[in-house]
């Protein structure tokens, strides 16, 4: 993992939001700190408040108490808005709403239209994104005509080629098969490791928090946990009550420790494991 500065990309201090109208209130006194080269797994249940807090990181919406900052850059301010957009890259959970383009490569190139980047450098950006989701054969496709999983990858692609600094991602391999699944989470983690980019990634499944360097734990709009994924796997009841089972790697660590294997701190990646058993006979 890259290392870390004294620079947080991401602040939220006493944050909440409730939503006009019905008076829900979705995030209620969130504060948390996400440093350079991080990698994080937001998790919770539905309705646990992860979208809001995905929304407010891109200054999509405004938060009712407390205050956001992205990049450097107070989310309240208007003025901050273009530059906020340009670093923070979000993907959403239903890649219709932000898929706008007649055709794929078309849609991969409109954010970068929007920053008025020179066309050869436009070229390179859009066929870079495409390439790394398998999309390059279904440029010149109408958008409506993909599959669901298709316009899942797409709307990735349209966020990579932005190069945003943080990569929020709601949600973003659902829908997905599980071989295009890894293959994201794949390169989410060339991402921060090669570039630096933070990555901000909610899901619901274990598998993918393991990628994670830190993972935060939203639980009726409030966080109630922040640490690694292991320590997040060993408190079993704070994993039942929000409907986390643990990975079956993590579950053979446990066993093989039950059975005289001990492997230390429980790895969880399943080459740790490997390893570990290697070194061990």
């Amino acid at each position: 993992m890259s290392a870390h500065t004294d620079i947080a990309p991401v602040l939220c201090e006493d944050v909440s939001f409730t939503y006009p109208g019905d008076g829900i209130t979705a995030l209620d006194g969130v504060s948390l700190e996400v440093r350079q080269g991080e990698f994080v797994a937001l998790a919770g249940m539905n309705g646990s408040g992860k979208s809001t807090l995905c929304r407010l990181l891109n200054a999509l919406i405004l938060p009712t108490r407390g205050k956001v900052v992205s990049c450097g850059l107070d989310t309240a301010l208007p003025e901050n808005l273009a530059g906020i957009r340009s670093r923070v890259g979000l993907i959403m959970q239903n890649p219709d709403n932000q898929i706008v383009g007649p055709t794929v490569e078309d849609d991969v190139a409109f954010g970068l239209e929007n920053l008025g980047l020179p066309r050869e450098e436009m070229l390179s950006r859009v066929q870079d994104a495409l390439e790394a989701m398998g999309l390059s054969s279904l440029r010149r496709r109408e958008p409506h005509l993909l599959s669901i999983g298709e316009r899942k990858r797409l709307a990735v692609a349209g966020v990579l080629a932005m190069r945003p600094q943080v990569l929020v991602s709601d949600e973003s391999t659902s829908m997905l098969d599980a071989p295009t699944r890894s293959e994201t989470m794949a390169l989410y983690r060339r991402l921060r490791d090669e570039l630096g980019v933070v990555v901000f990634h909610a899901t619901h499944r274990p598998e993918e928090m393991l990628a994670a360097d830190r993972v935060l734990l939203l639980e009726g709009g409030r966080l109630m946990f922040s640490g690694s994924p292991r320590e997040l796997f060993d408190d079993g009841e704070l994993c039942a009550r929000n409907g986390l089972g643990p990975p079956s790697v993590y579950l053979l660590a446990r066993e093989l420790e039950r059975l005289g294997r001990a492997l230390g701190d429980a790895p969880l990646e399943p080459k740790e494991v490997a390893e570990r058993l290697w070194a061990s006979c």
